[in-house]
Order: C-alpha cells, then sequence, then structure tokens
C-alpha cells in the first residue's frame, strides 16, 4: 500500500508521463540517493516521483521529488521513527536546558541565574555529542561538566560517575544550627531543605521558593500551603 507521498520500490506510482534524467542519479538529499533517471508524473507534468534508496537502511522507495528539494524529507520513515539517542538521554539533557533558560525552574538560581548557558542548538544535538565523542552511554553515570563555572558545552561535557559529579559540585557546609531541626519552622522536609541549603539557598529564599511553588500549584502545593500556614501562624 502506498503511503502519501512514498511508494513502494516494487509498485512504482501510477504515471500520466514518464521522463529520465541521468544527470540526477547519484544525487543526495540527506539520507535519500536517487537511483534512477526515470521520473513518474502523476499529475500532467507536474509531481514528479524518482526511485531513491535510504543509504541509513537501504530501504528503497519512489519518493516525491518535490519532499526531496524542499529537504521536507531527508530519510526513510523507518529511520525517521528510530530513536537515535536513549530517551533517558534526552531526559537528562532537557532538563539541564530548563535550568539554565527558564527562570521558574527550581535550580534556576545555580545554573541560569549564575550565567551558566545551554550551548547546543538542542537536547539531541547535544545527546549526539555525548555518544559521538564519548562512546555509548551507561545510564548510571551521570552528564557532568567538567569546568563547574562554565557552559553545557562542546568541550566542557563528560560522563561521570556520581561520585565524581558530587565532588565537582558547589557544594557548601550546612550551618551549624541545621543539626537543631525543627520541621515546624520548615516548609519542605528535611532532605529538600538541607539539598536547597547546601546549594547556597537562605532561608528566606527556601521560604519564598515555597509560596512560589504554592502560587503555582506545583506537586504537594496544599501540603506545602499547609506548612508555609501553621509556621506563620
Amino acid at each position: 500500500m502506498a503511503r502519501a507521498n512514498l511508494f513502494p520500490s516494487e509498485t512504482p506510482p501510477p504515471a500520466e508521463h514518464v521522463s529520465f534524467d541521468p544527470a540526477l542519479v547519484g544525487t543526495r538529499f540527506g539520507s535519500w540517493e536517487v537511483t534512477s533517471p526515470e521520473r513518474r508524473y502523476t499529475r500532467g507534468w507536474s509531481a514528479p516521483y524518482v526511485h531513491t534508496v535510504c543509504r541509513k537502511c537501504d530501504r528503497a522507495y519512489w519518493t516525491a521529488f518535490a519532499n526531496l528539494t524542499t529537504g521536507k524529507s531527508t530519510m526513510c520513515v523507518h529511520c525517521a521513527h528510530r530513536r537515535q539517542v536513549p530517551k533517558w538521554l534526552e531526559q537528562r539533557f532537557a532538563a539541564a536546558k530548563q535550568r539554565c533558560r527558564n527562570p521558574k525552574d527550581p535550580a534556576w538560581k545555580n545554573y541560569g541565574g549564575r550565567g551558566i548557558e545551554f550551548r547546543f542548538p538542542s537536547v539531541l544535538a547535544a545527546s549526539k555529542y555525548m555518544i559521538q565523542t564519548f562512546g555509548a552511554p551507561n545510564r548510571d553515570t551521570e552528564i557532568d561538566r567538567i569546568d563547574n563555572n562554565r557552559h553545557y558545552e562542546p568541550g566542557n561535557l563528560r560522563w561521570a560517575t556520581h561520585a565524581m559529579n558530587s565532588l565537582n559540585t558547589r557544594r557548601r557546609r550546612l550551618p551549624s544550627w541545621f543539626q537543631d531541626w525543627d520541621p515546624n519552622q520548615w516548609p519542605y522536609s528535611q532532605l529538600t531543605v538541607k539539598r536547597m541549603l547546601r546549594e547556597g539557598a537562605t532561608r528566606d529564599e527556601i521560604i519564598a521558593s515555597a509560596w512560589q511553588a504554592v502560587k503555582e500549584k506545583r506537586k504537594n502545593w496544599r501540603g506545602i500551603l499547609a506548612k508555609l500556614q501553621s509556621m506563620t501562624s
């Protein structure tokens, strides 16, 4: 069965007219390569189809020539739908991009807020860079910036274990008073407060972030609101 603008090699599109262009053979359009001089016109002398092979997988199709010349089609549907990088890797880079570009992200202060930029054209491009530069990733490893004061950019990234990554953060010592933990004085759990303090947040900033979470109705915002109200009562 034919796809829109794509016909299997063994069932050419019906043609009202046929012409031949030997100079076209071998021309590449992305992963497509034209392999026959034949042009099959389905509507008068317009909308020609040409025989192509996707050099990523060697599948052959009759492809709408206009889709090739305009860049609408650069590879076959099988390769276009094949995941090029692990989903979890894309998700990690998507989170990194958010930290650098979205002021509403909880980690913005320690990334975009202090000038750290995401310098890849896309999350996919960043993911491909890591795989092409350092090889297939192990899910247990993490993306680490070699220089913690530089950006997410080529030359400043590597795979690292969690222990290595932890050594490369801007962690701060917890204040002495934190040892006398009082859950009634904080809007979050002890673990969350501990993390935020280590990342450099003050108590006022933590409380402000809690009110912001309530305002934006983030996850568990009702519980956060209840704690905030009990703190101020």
